[in-house]
């Protein structure tokens, strides 16, 4: 299977404590995937709520700069930086900079619901 991310469309995601994020589902169980690959965007000032699962997510930073919040510490990212969020440790994402951030957030089944429109 191959698919150019224009084929999925992005998402705005809204709920306590997110601001100015969209996310877009670039593969997931629809396409055989036994979890999902997902890009989120954060524009200047935009953040992901603070928050834990039952599920781990691997995140890989593709574009800007920010930081992570893992167990109440921040943890400058940019470019190149790869997270790893275990399942049920509090995680959340911020946009520090003045240009959009992009990372691709990769979970199992359990950590997102498909759409369809992804």
């Amino acid at each position: 299977m191959v698919v150019h991310e224009s084929q999925r469309k992005a998402a705005p995601v809204y709920g306590e404590g997110v601001n100015k994020v969209a996310k877009q589902i670039l593969v997931g169980p629809r396409d055989g995937f036994q979890g999902y690959l997902r890009e989120f965007t954060l524009e200047p000032g935009g953040h992901t709520p603070y928050h834990h699962h039952d599920w781990y997510h691997v995140v890989y930073v593709l574009e800007g700069t920010g930081s992570v919040r893992m167990d109440g510490k921040d943890q400058a990212i940019e470019p190149g930086s790869v997270i790893h969020a275990p399942a049920n440790r509090e995680h959340g994402f911020t946009n520090g900079g003045n240009s959009r951030m992009r990372f691709l957030c990769l979970v199992p089944e359990a950590g997102d619901r498909y759409s369809e429109d992804g």
